[in-house]
């Protein structure tokens, strides 16, 4: 004789098969003596580029800290490969970071009207050295999780990173020092925060429904920067 199973049942079976996801929400934090960070003189390139160009290294407020990238260690957890854009507009990369997942592109183009220079330091990546004249476009490959400093040649002060991560669960702190990371399957990772000035630090975190908190401290990391 068959038996008629209830759809109640067959729905509970259902969703509790599937595994849960949570995110991870969290801080950034330098709590040592903030350096001055002042602006950069451009010289002779002054009725281009104006006088002053911001430095963007080491932006903090109220103890937040800016633009560290935080991103799950480990393959294989969802997401695809975008596009992203870097531009070199009124004498700076715009945006500073750029984090990606590899396999990502990263189309480089520029709005300026003088001329500028691409050369990135990548060692897992193919890197580049382009000269870029007005309207120029030139596109790159992120194969390969690594962090990539790029600079040009032409205008010291222009400085971008770009952090290719190993998958899609990543995030770039906020003002505040803030960030998420959304829709992580549920388990136990190693999570790590990167700053350009500041190095990296990592932590295990267990992600289950819900949201899991963690925060990262850097001040203890850069003794010297922090008497600059």
């Amino acid at each position: 004789m068959t038996k008629i199973i209830p759809i109640t049942i067959i729905l509970f079976l259902a969703l509790t098969s599937q595994a849960y996801s949570g995110s991870l929400k969290g801080t950034v934090k330098f709590s040592g003596e903030i350096p001055d960070q002042k602006p950069v003189k451009t010289g002779k390139f002054k009725k281009i580029c104006g006088e002053e160009i911001p430095n963007q290294s080491f932006m903090v407020h109220k103890g937040g800290l800016m633009n560290a990238v935080i991103y799950l260690e480990g393959d294989d957890l969802g997401g695809e490969p975008g596009e992203f854009v870097l531009d070199q507009k009124d004498c700076r990369y715009s945006p500073h970071i750029i984090a990606g997942k590899k396999g990502s592109t990263l189309v480089i183009k520029t709005s300026d009207p003088i001329n500028h220079n691409i050369h990135t330091y990548s060692f897992e990546n193919d890197p580049m050295n382009l000269m870029f004249t007005p309207g120029q476009e030139e596109e790159m490959d992120l194969d390969e999780p690594e962090v990539i400093k790029v600079e040009c040649d032409l205008h010291s002060w222009m400085v971008a990173w770009i952090v290719v991560t190993p998958n899609s669960k990543y995030s770039i702190s906020k003002k505040d020092g803030s960030f998420e990371i959304p829709d992580i399957p549920a388990g136990t990772y190693k999570v790590k925060a990167w700053h350009e000035a500041l190095g990296d630090l990592r932590q295990t975190v267990k992600i289950g429904d819900g949201a899991s908190e963690v925060t990262f401290d850097f001040s203890s990391l850069a003794p010297q920067l922090s008497k600059k």
